[in-house]
């Protein structure tokens, strides 16, 4: 008798450790306190460093392959002999996407501005968990896709100093590409080659560069991407500026025709390639 006696009390005193309040299933709830934190895996244990890579992205604005110099005079020609210059370069690119040589993406969401002015825009820090690898493409969006192109979205400058009117649609100008050329008449007129949507039209597009030779490495990759501006003004369509700005038509914000231009000829504009 005093051995089954013996036998109950310990199987009730397992009942009770079992069944208590514990919902950790019988682990000591101060047992925590005696794990070694050191020996516990990283937050991104699952992260493989040799696998992934920072890409960023360097922005330079070219004319006939020369780095451009922003003032009053008019050094450059266009495809049809406009003498040219440049003031000011501002523009948004979204949705970057790097396609690899095995045929898998990567992308990175979002918008960035750029102005020739600020270097600071001049360079965009991707995430840095791209992966490692050969690259085939780079892929973006040159202007904003209608999801990010809302009024309001950009509350500080400068992006908010590139507001598009309401009475066009609202949103955001895509570029702002300002400068000086000397007309039929061989005096200098400004010019202010704005793009955005117009009246419900998305005038942004898809640029596709060929990256063939450029590679995401482990220790950190930057790709030069260059806006040739002169390519602005041609391929398909050229651009004779007497057309487009003199003083009876002075822009183009309005111009259904020559917003689709721009689209059209915006597949020449950029390139990419390591610094």
């Amino acid at each position: 008798m005093r051995a089954l006696s013996v036998l109950l009390s310990f199987l009730g005193a397992t009942t009770l450790v079992a069944c208590g309040d514990n919902h950790d299933h019988g682990v000591d709830p101060d047992a925590s306190a005696d794990v070694d934190v050191d020996a516990r895996p990283p937050a991104d244990a699952g992260i493989d460093a040799a696998s992934t890579g920072q890409v960023t992205l360097a922005f330079d604005h070219l004319v006939d392959g020369a780095a451009i110099t922003l003032g009053n005079d008019t050094p450059y020609l266009d495809a049809v002999g406009n003498q040219f210059g440049v003031a000011v370069v501002r523009y948004f690119i979204a949705d970057l996407s790097l396609t690899y040589a095995d045929g898998s993406t990567w992308d990175a969401p979002g918008a960035h501005y750029v102005d020739h002015e600020l270097s600071e825009t001049r360079t965009y820090a991707l995430p840095p968990d791209a992966p490692v690898g050969d690259l085939a493409t780079v892929r973006f969006v040159m202007g904003l896709p209608p999801a990010l192109d809302v009024t309001g979205a950009f509350s500080s400058p400068p992006e908010s100093l590139m507001e598009w009117p309401e009475m066009m649609g609202g949103g955001y100008h895509y570029m702002k590409f300002e400068g000086r050329y000397i007309d039929d008449a061989g005096a200098p007129f400004n010019f202010k080659m704005h793009s955005g949507a117009l009246g419900g039209t998305d005038y942004s597009f898809e640029v596709v560069l060929d990256a063939d030779g450029l590679a995401v490495t482990p220790e950190g990759t930057t790709l030069r991407i260059e806006m040739n501006l002169e390519q602005w003004f041609t391929a398909p369509d050229d651009w004779d500026l007497d057309d487009y700005f003199n003083a009876t038509h002075p822009g183009i914000m309005n111009d259904a025709a020559a917003q689709a231009s721009l689209q059209r000829n915006g597949a020449t504009v950029f390139t990419v390639g390591q610094p």
